[in-house]
Order: C-alpha cells, then sequence, then structure tokens
C-alpha cells in the first residue's frame, strides 16, 4: 500500500472527442498544468489562469522591491499604494480562481473603466 499523501488514491475516466481532448491539451498547456490537473481545477470550480511569461515575475519582483525600498525610507503612501497592487497583481494573476468568466470580465471592465477615466 502506497502512503503517499500526495498520490491519489482514486481515478475517474472520462471520453472525450478528439477535438476535446486536442482542446484540453492546449488549454493545460497554456495553464502550465497536466492535463489530469487541468479537468481537476476545472470540474471543481476554479478558473486556472494561463501561465504567466516570465517577465511578468520580473515585474512582479520590481514592484516588490520597490515597496520595500518605500518602507524603508518611510513613504507611507507610496506603499500603501505599492502594497495595493502587489496584493492585487498576486490575487487576480497568480492565485488560482473561483470566479467566473463573467465575473473576471466584469471586474475587468470596472477596473479599465477606473483607469481610464470613464
Amino acid at each position: 500500500m502506497n502512503r503517499n499523501p500526495k498520490e491519489k488514491p482514486q481515478s475517474i475516466f472520462i471520453r472525450v472527442s478528439p477535438q476535446e481532448k486536442l482542446r484540453i491539451e492546449q488549454l493545460s498547456k497554456k495553464c502550465g498544468l497536466s492535463q489530469s490537473e487541468y479537468v481537476r481545477k476545472r470540474a471543481l470550480g476554479y478558473e486556472p489562469n494561463t501561465a504567466l511569461p516570465d517577465a511578468f515575475f520580473t515585474v512582479y519582483q520590481k514592484m516588490c522591491d520597490v515597496a520595500n525600498q518605500a518602507e524603508a525610507n518611510g513613504f507611507a503612501k507610496t506603499l500603501e499604494e505599492l502594497n495595493r497592487l502587489i496584493d492585487y497583481t498576486h490575487r487576480r494573476l497568480i492565485a488560482p480562481s473561483q470566479r467566473t468568466a463573467k465575473e473576471i470580465e466584469e471586474e475587468m471592465e470596472d477596473w479599465l473603466r477606473q483607469d481610464s477615466g470613464l
């Protein structure tokens, strides 16, 4: 008996058409997940994010560095705004989501309206 807690002891088998299989392969690859992990997350109500490019993580790290510098130099307002941006970026782009595509789209519309001043 395997006692590895990470190993999943149950299996579910599904049948899909060749087109569905290809689509699952493409989507799971975009998200950087195995097909099993992608299907499991979708079945449990998550909307996996596509894998982010390395450039995003470079920018994210720079934002964190600026926040640390602002904290060290006593720039409280800048630090507050930057931390809000970092938290937002993490929640919306890194952390998995259980929101529907419609909820994400509505939120993005609100966010874009605020930034554009409309």
